[in-house]
C-alpha cells in the first residue's frame, strides 16, 4: 500500500456539506470527526432509532433529500452496490465513497447494478469497535489510523480528491492500493483474525462451571473480538470468500500440524514444530508498525523503568527523558497491580539510544532495565 502525500491543510478540497448513508459505528463516527472541523452533515439509515441516536450525540441532522457535495456509503459491503446507485439515481450528491472493508466484490456489484464508477471512491478506513451502533461512535475514532484509498480506472479525480480530503480531514492517514490487494491484506490482518477470536471465544461453554474464570488477560485479549455484530461479519465473509478461506486452510494446515505432532511425535519433534511456529509467529508480529500509518517496522529499543505508585512519578520520568532530549518513539501500557507498591511502564526509542537511556536512567535514581 501506498501512502499520500501530506495535504497542504486538513480542510484542503473538503466538502462543505457530506452526506452519510448508514449511522452505525463508522457511519455516525464520520460526522462526529466532520462536524467537529465544521462540515454539515447529513445522516439517513434504514433503521430510523440509529438515525435518531447519532443526531442526538451530534453525528449530524436528518438527510431528507438535500444534496451534498460527497456521499458517504457506511453500510455493510452486500449493501454498497444498491445504496450508491440509489444515491445516485436520486442526484442528491457530486461524488461519493464507501466503507467496506471488502472491495472487489462491492466494485463488481456496482458494475451490475449500473453505478457511475466515474463519481466514485472505494475506500475503507481501518477502524472499528468490537461494538457496532451509533451509540458506541467516537469522534477520534480514525485519529491516526489508516484509510485505504482503493480508486478503480472510471474513478474521477473529483472522487478522488475528495475522498482523501475527508479522510483527512477525520484525522487519518489515508494510502492507495488496489482492490485486490486490499482484500487479499484484509484477509489475513482482519477477516482471519475475527474468525479466530469468535472461534476461540466458542471453545468457553465447553468448560466446566467455574472454570472460564481462570481465563487470564491473554484469552481475554485474543477473543476481545468475538463480540462483534455477525450479521456485518457474515457480509464481511461472504464478500472476501477467496481469501479468506486461502487463510483458512493455510491456518488450519497449521494447527493440525500441531495437532499430529502433539498426539504422535517424540518429545524433540515436539519441542521442533512449537519452536518453529513460534519463532514465525514473532518474526511476523515484528512487521507490525509501531506507529499507525506507517509502512514497515522499526526495530526500537525498549526501556522498562519502575514507577513507585504515588503522584507525579510518570510526570517526572517524562520530564527528565525530555530534557535529556530523548525522542519517545511509543509508550507501552502501564503494568501495576492493584495490591503493588510500584507499577512498570515500557518505552519505545531508537534502538542506538536505550542502552544509553538505561545507564541515565539508573544514575539518576529509577529502575530500569533494557527489555530485549
Amino acid at each position: 500500500m501506498t501512502p499520500l502525500p501530506s495535504a497542504a491543510s486538513p480542510a484542503a478540497g473538503l466538502p462543505r456539506r457530506v452526506g452519510v448513508v448508514g449511522s452505525g459505528l463508522i457511519g455516525a463516527s464520520i460526522g462526529l470527526a466532520l462536524r467537529r472541523v465544521g462540515v454539515e452533515v447529513l445522516l439517513r439509515d434504514t433503521d430510523p432509532e440509529q438515525v435518531k441516536l447519532a443526531e442526538a450525540m451530534g453525528a449530524g441532522s436528518v438527510w431528507q433529500g438535500e444534496r451534498v457535495e460527497h456521499a458517504v456509503v457506511a453500510v455493510p459491503p452486500h449493501a454498497v452496490a444498491a445504496e450508491l446507485r440509489a444515491v445516485q439515481v436520486a442526484g442528491i450528491a457530486a461524488t461519493a465513497s464507501d466503507v467496506a472493508s471488502v472491495k472487489s466484490r462491492p466494485i463488481a456489484e456496482a458494475v451490475v447494478a449500473g453505478v457511475d464508477l466515474t463519481a466514485w471512491c472505494p475506500a475503507h478506513p481501518i477502524a472499528g469497535r468490537e461494538r457496532g451502533g451509533a451509540a458506541s461512535a467516537q469522534a477520534d475514532l480514525f485519529a491516526e489510523r489508516t484509510w485505504v484509498l482503493c480508486p478503480i480506472p472510471h474513478t474521477s479525480a473529483a472522487a478522488l480528491a475528495a475522498t482523501e480530503a475527508l479522510a483527512r480531514a477525520c484525522g487519518a492517514l489515508p494510502v492507495r492500493a488496489t482492490p485486490a490487494r486490499h482484500d487479499e491484506a484484509m484477509a489475513a490482518l482482519s477477516h482471519l483474525p475475527q474468525v479466530v477470536s469468535s472461534l476461540l471465544a466458542a471453545a468457553a461453554p465447553d468448560l466446566r462451571p467455574g472454570e472460564v474464570a481462570l481465563a487470564g488477560q491473554g484469552f481475554r485479549d485474543a477473543t476481545r473480538l468475538a463480540e462483534s455484530d455477525p450479521t456485518l461479519w457474515s457480509s464481511i465473509l461472504e464478500g472476501n470468500r477467496g481469501p479468506v478461506a486461502a487463510h483458512a486452510r493455510r491456518l488450519a494446515a497449521e494447527l493440525g500440524a500441531l495437532a499430529d505432532a502433539l498426539d504422535h511425535a517424540s518429545e524433540a519433534s515436539v519441542t521442533k514444530v512449537v519452536t518453529g511456529m513460534m519463532e514465525r509467529g514473532r518474526a511476523g508480529r515484528a512487521q507490525l508498525p509501531r506507529k499507525a500509518g506507517t509502512q514497515a517496522a522499526r526495530p526500537w529499543g525498549w526501556v522498562g523503568v519502575v514507577l513507585d505508585d504515588r503522584p507525579g512519578q510518570l510526570a517526572a520520568l517524562l520530564t527528565a527523558i525530555g530534557e535529556w532530549q530523548v525522542n519517545l518513539e511509543d509508550i507501552g501500557p502501564f503494568e501495576h497491580s492493584l495490591e503493588a507498591p510500584a507499577g512498570v511502564i515500557e518505552l519505545a526509542v531508537a534502538p542506538e539510544v536505550a542502552g544509553e537511556l538505561v545507564d541515565r536512567l539508573i544514575a539518576a535514581g529509577w529502575v530500569a532495565y533494557h527489555r530485549s
